[in-house]
């Protein structure tokens, strides 16, 4: 099992005022990969995937679909609808640009 078999995830919900992000997020001896809801501004059109994240004003960020694996294994350990990440203790994260690569 790979950190995207459920696919990439980029979607605009314009009736919400929502974009989703898939983030992979490395927090000690875990991957945690889910999906984050990010409030869409005036200028959403030319955001970056780093700059919906800055936005986070917060010092938890709340990921949805979420799929958590040992660091550095395939080793799925353990599927949830959500999870909250402590900010303060995230190692990196990152999520796809637009118009990057994209997984398989």
């Amino acid at each position: 099992m790979t950190d995207h078999d459920a696919g990439w995830q980029d979607v605009e919900h314009a009736e919400t005022g929502l974009k989703e992000l898939e983030m992979v997020v490395y927090v000690g001896d875990f991957r945690i990969v889910g999906v984050a809801h990010f409030k869409v501004g005036a200028r959403h059109t030319s955001r970056r995937a780093s700059d919906y994240i800055r936005q986070v004003r917060d010092n938890r960020l709340t990921l949805s679909k979420v799929r958590i694996y040992a660091r550095g294994t395939q080793e799925l350990l353990e599927t949830t609808p959500f999870v909250i990440v402590n900010m303060d203790k995230i190692d990196f994260m990152f999520a796809y640009e637009d118009s990057g690569p994209k997984p398989d």
